[in-house]
């Protein structure tokens, strides 16, 4: 699986790449590098894919930002809107195994992550919503420590036209 790219609204720090939101999120373009916007939409910069966490405090997200994944050879793009609520699941034990990879679409109850202990017990993560995992996080420690950022399904939202 190929990396994601981060597109963040008002970054600091970004690559020359940009994407511009127009019509509250319904249109949305990529342009070329030298490619100038003038328009009223909103303009998000690429940024680092595992800057992901500075845009978030404590679970809500800081600035809009669109991620643009490939899930098994098909591009998949997700807007999310300043403000948007996020659920951390954290994952520590002796060993940490990743079942799901950032993109992955999550039903509640399901595995996200197993854990092994010092005696070789093993235990399992479940997510407690339905919903994408937005990002997977390695907290340096002692123990292997990761954090699943998962956009629940009830804070997605379709609009009908």
């Amino acid at each position: 699986m190929r990396i994601p790219k981060l597109y963040v609204e008002n970054a600091d720090k970004h690559e020359g790449r940009k994407v511009v939101i127009e019509n509250d999120g319904k249109v949305i373009r990529f342009l070329d590098r030298d490619e100038e916007y003038k328009g009223d939409g909103k303009v998000l910069y690429q940024v680092i894919y595992d800057d992901f966490d500075n845009y978030v405090l404590m679970g809500q997200v800081t600035r809009d930002m669109v991620i643009e994944y490939e899930v098994g050879g098909v591009k998949q793009i997700n807007y999310i809107k300043k403000g948007t609520r996020l659920l951390e699941i954290p994952a520590e034990g002796y060993k940490v195994y990743p079942i799901v990879d950032f993109g992955c679409r999550i039903l509640e109850g399901h595995r996200i992550a197993a854990l092994q202990s010092r005696k070789g017990d093993i235990r399992f993560v479940n997510t407690p919503v339905n919903g994408i995992v937005l990002f997977l996080k390695e907290v340096p420690a002692k123990r292997e420590n990761y954090v699943f950022y998962i956009l629940p399904e009830e804070e997605i939202k379709f609009e009908e036209e």
